[in-house]
């Protein structure tokens, strides 16, 4: 994928207009190396505190933030509309949800958010 992709417009993506955006403690972004050696944009979503959601709901959310991310950057971003223009599948960004303290965000104990994730696959600032 050649566009960049900020943090600011992912939680911009995220929280604009969802109305679920309340279930969400927060985000951290990585890479993904699909099978084609693409790279793609993941974003993983932390949910709040004792938030419990059936697959349903798990998976609207997921729908409602992955529409709200490239909706987003869609109207902002020219450097994105570019990059889908000239292959479609740049606008795969992939959203994974997350229990509170799980995955990325497993012993995180910092006051401060981090946006990415490198190498040990914790999210760092």
């Amino acid at each position: 994928m050649g566009a960049n992709i900020y943090p600011q417009d992912v939680a911009h993506g995220l929280y604009e207009g969802n109305p679920m955006a309340g279930l969400i403690e927060g985000f951290c972004l990585a890479l993904d190396a699909g099978g084609d050696l693409e790279a793609r944009p993941v974003v993983h979503v932390q949910l709040r505190k004792g938030a419990l959601l059936s697959a349903v709901e798990s998976d609207r959310l997921a729908k409602a933030c992955q529409y709200g991310v490239l909706r987003h950057l869609a109207a902002t971003s020219r450097d994105f509309v570019q990059s889908v223009a000239e292959d479609p599948s740049a606008s795969e960004i992939a959203i994974r949800l997350h229990a509170y303290g799980s995955g990325p965000f497993a012993g995180n104990s910092v006051i401060k958010d981090g946006y990415l994730i490198r190498g040990g696959g914790q999210a760092e600032a």
